[in-house]
């Protein structure tokens, strides 16, 4: 009867320690699975503000003789619509400015940029750009502005993120565009930078962009970029 009780006793003992260990994993596993938040972004983070703008990429011989289209309000002449946008951006956070240039203009034509456009998107182009960021490790935060050519960025801009390790950087995209909006433009500049944060975008209507401040402040502030 000894013999059974002691047996008893032990058995109890190993199913308790049995019971704290497996509840101790547990505990850990639920540690483990817990989402970290977003990081807050540093007021102290070094700014750029890269952006592609069609009137830094064309030539126009005689800037007296354009005409802008008043059915696409695509600027020609700059400063372009995106350029408007980045420098609005700059008057509230500050910053360091890079204009995206591509070392084969565009055709001062809307039409005929966008034809180009179409094929560079269809083939997957990496248009060679001019120049580069030097001091890009510095940067902590990236404003991305660019026109909406066919439902997404212009090939320029994947150029652009493709010639830097952005990963851990917040990328903050804005858009001058038309009836499309933003298009798919987001989910491709997701899909190109895996491994950085990218913040909700701004998007501007073309004939608005002359007066979209009071907007571009108010997203700025949404984003946490200024009180």
């Amino acid at each position: 009867m000894k013999k059974i009780k002691c047996l008893l006793f032990v058995f109890c003992v190993c199913l308790l320690s049995a019971c704290q260990s497996n509840d101790n994993v547990s505990k850990v596993n639920e540690q483990q699975s817990v989402s970290v938040p977003n990081e807050t972004i540093s007021s102290d983070g070094k700014i750029l503000i890269a952006y592609f703008t069609w009137a830094d990429n064309t030539h126009v011989d005689d800037p007296s003789s354009v005409d802008v289209d008043a059915s696409t309000s695509a600027s020609v002449l700059a400063p372009g619509n995106t350029e408007k946008v980045a420098h609005f951006i700059q008057e509230q956070v500050g910053g360091d400015m890079f204009s995206i240039i591509v070392d084969e203009p565009y055709s001062s034509d809307y039409d005929e940029c966008l034809d180009r456009a179409s094929d560079e998107l269809a083939q997957q182009t990496r248009p060679t750009i001019v120049d580069t960021v030097k001091n890009m490790d510095e940067y902590d935060v990236i404003f991305l502005g660019y026109p909406n050519w066919w439902s997404s960025c212009p090939m320029a801009i994947f150029s652009f993120i493709e010639s830097y390790d952005l990963s851990n950087k917040t990328i903050i995209p804005f858009c001058a565009h038309g009836t499309g909006g933003l298009g798919r433009s987001i989910e491709d500049l997701q899909d190109a930078l895996p491994h950085s944060t990218l913040l909700d975008a701004f998007g501007v209507y073309r004939p608005d962009t002359d007066s979209c401040q009071d907007d571009v402040n108010q997203w700025l502030s949404d984003i946490g970029m200024v009180d």
